[in-house]
């Protein structure tokens, strides 16, 4: 080493640099040492053991309990300063307190082993801890001193490449987060060391590997160098890809998912992307890369993928109950692999005391081109509601295609004929329509989502198909977001919105169930089921040509098991064809209990009605459900 590097220090390699540079680690639990045991003797007499029997029964005094105080002084940032307090051990025990002074020095020790640590790995490495104890009455004052010293600048990072036959090019530095002149801390460094290898296996390189990383700090320049060597390994290429463990689904549409293509470079995302593909299919318990084979002809190699096939076939039931829609159960039979190409039947039956319901849906996946699936449904229904009694049967055929990954766009054609008496008059209605649907998902969870933000919307036009039918245009979109403001999920913040609009003729000669409604459990609570717009003569509703509703909840959990959701809702429905604010919100609120389990939360909310209207709302309504309001 040339002495102007000196003095300096010549770090441990790779390991060195995760251990004593890397950013704030855990510190493993320390315990205080346990004073050594004497061991007995050879023999003893019986006198001797009743004498120290009755010494072990005498009541011995509790040990003393040493509380104490942790003071952080001199952190150069305040990220540091945090840093420091999440690494501190005398923090993470400070509701056990230490039965000795020693011990609670042992724990003073750790902590400024520690603090040195997350100071080089913030980049400074002359840093100094040191600390001083006080007894003051029952409690003891740890204060610790940090002397951080010069931040240390990052002057070099070079990077060597060696392997049989072509090497790559070296990835600029800027690729890689790598500037000279930055803050010499240690996340960057082995970020980019991670990067490097990654990216070669991105590029025909799957064994590559840090050979050597030597990390040089210079005290006397205030600077760190860094080297990487790398062992490149051979350039290989995709050969032929071989499935194994296959028993019900066919091999030949695992093969068309595949979309293989032998003899291109190895690129280890190619083999990532499959996987997840599969794995989101519903079809596998697990999806894994074998170990590779024998290289052929010194460049390709074959690749063998493993699968467990999950069980196709399930059912399932559930249950809910309101104040104003009644009870209701729902059951459901479904197979995900009806004729081997993953294709999804399942049939659900409603039985409530509003609705009875009937539905057989069928999906086709990657019909016709990849991620683009082929749906029918077939319904019969009968709903007797305070606003309308329907008998109705329908089906549709349609195609919906993934779209940049979190969109699902689709199209399709619809037929619907239905009963419907309103007011003791009773008209017949045939309808033909044609869904477009959009939805966008961005969250982490279906039932219980704690990030991110959803979307939908569809538009129809309706064609009437008899004398009594007239046309329209329904559109109806909602979206709703997430935030976690504690902990993981420990508290979120949801609010949500829909919007409702129809064209076409006035409300009243639009078919019933297709006009919009609000008030209950799906929409503002505290109000019964569709009460929440205009009402005739008898309070009964009348639905509309709009709708616009919103809501917000603050989902806390007590604990893993428990939470409480206050909640307020607000909305309303309107005759004209878009929201015309004609009338006011009606506002309701209330309180949610949630018990959540493996297949999502178990949700018992009350609401009160804020805006409470004579002889039409009550005092309050509940509901008990499974799966989050929205």
């Amino acid at each position: 080493m040339s002495s102007r590097y000196f003095p300096s220090v010549h770090l441990m390699p790779a390991l060195a640099l995760l251990a004593g540079l890397a950013g704030v680690v855990p510190l493993a639990p320390v315990r205080a040492a346990e004073p050594a045991k004497t061991a007995a003797p050879a023999a003893e007499t019986k006198t001797e053991t009743a004498t120290r029997a009755e010494a072990e029964t005498e009541t011995i005094p509790a040990a003393p309990e040493y509380r104490y105080e942790v003071k952080i002084n001199g952190a150069p940032t305040e990220e540091i300063g945090d840093l420091l307090e999440e690494s501190s051990r005398l923090r993470q025990l400070e509701g056990k307190p230490p039965p000795s002074l020693a011990s609670l020095r042992r724990r003073a020790d750790v902590d400024v082993e520690g603090f040195m640590k997350v100071l080089r790995s913030e980049g400074y490495y002359g840093g100094e801890v040191a600390y001083k104890l006080e007894a003051r009455d029952d409690l003891h004052v740890i204060t610790f001193e940090i002397t951080p010293g010069p931040l240390f600048r990052l002057t070099k990072f070079d990077i060597n490449f060696k392997g049989a036959g072509e090497l790559p090019e070296k990835p600029a530095l800027s690729d890689i987060g790598i500037e000279r002149g930055m803050p010499a801390r240690s996340e960057p460094v082995v970020t980019a060391a991670s990067d490097v290898i990654a990216d070669l296996a991105h590029h025909g390189y799957p064994d590559a590997a840090i050979e050597k990383q030597d990390v040089v700090v210079d005290f006397a320049t205030d600077a760190m160098e860094v080297t990487l060597n790398v062992n490149t390994g051979a350039r290989l290429y995709f050969g032929d890809l071989h499935i194994e463990g296959l028993k019900q689904v066919e091999e030949e549409y695992i093969r068309r998912l595949a979309r293989w293509q032998p003899g291109i470079l190895y690129d280890t995302r190619v083999i990532d992307d499959l996987r997840r593909r599969y794995l989101r299919s519903g079809l596998f318990e697990s999806v894994h890369l074998k170990p590779r084979g024998e290289i052929i002809d010194g460049k390709t190699v074959p690749i063998t993928l493993a699968f467990t096939e999950r069980d196709h076939r399930s059912v399932g039931l559930g249950a809910s109950y309101s104040t104003s829609e009644g009870f209701g159960t729902q059951y459901f039979w479904e197979h995900r692999n009806f004729f081997g190409n993953g294709e999804k039947l399942r049939t659900d039956l409603t039985i409530a005391q509003i609705k009875r319901e009937l539905s057989v849906k069928f999906v086709k996946p990657n019909f016709i081109s990849l991620d683009q699936n082929l749906n029918a449904n077939f319904d019969i229904r009968q709903e007797e509601t305070d606003a309308y009694d329907e008998d109705a049967v329908a089906a549709f055929v349609g195609l919906d295609r993934r779209w940049r990954k979190r969109w699902v766009i689709g199209a399709g054609g619809s037929l619907e004929y239905s009963r419907i008496d309103e007011d003791g008059v009773t008209n017949n209605y045939a309808l033909a329509g044609l869904p477009l649907t959009a939805r966008y998902d961005h969250t982490d969870d279906l039932l219980d989502p704690t990030k991110g933000r959803r979307f939908s919307s569809t538009l129809v036009p309706y064609m009437g198909l008899n004398a009594n039918t007239p046309d329209f245009l329904r559109l109806e979109m909602d979206g709703s977001v997430y935030y976690p403001v504690v902990g993981e999920g420990r508290v979120v913040l949801a609010a949500r919105g829909k919007l409702g609009m129809m064209v076409g003729d006035d409300a009243s000669d639009i078919p019933a169930s297709k006009r919009f409604y609000s008030g209950g459990g799906g929409s503002i609570r505290g109000y019964k089921f569709q009460s929440v717009g205009p009402l005739d003569a008898d309070n009964d509703p009348l639905g509309g040509r709009s709708l616009l509703e919103v809501g917000f909840e603050a989902r806390t959990k007590i604990t893993d098991s428990i939470g409480l959701v206050p909640f307020i809702e607000g909305g309303n429905v309107y005759d004209s064809m878009a929201p015309d604010f004609s009338g006011d919100f009606l506002w309701g609120a209330g309180l949610g209990f949630r018990y959540y389990t493996a297949i999502g939360p178990i949700r018992f909310d009350v609401a009160l009605p804020l805006n409470r209207r004579k002889n039409v709302d009550d005092a309050y309504q509940f509901y008990i459900s499974i799966g989050q309001a929205f």
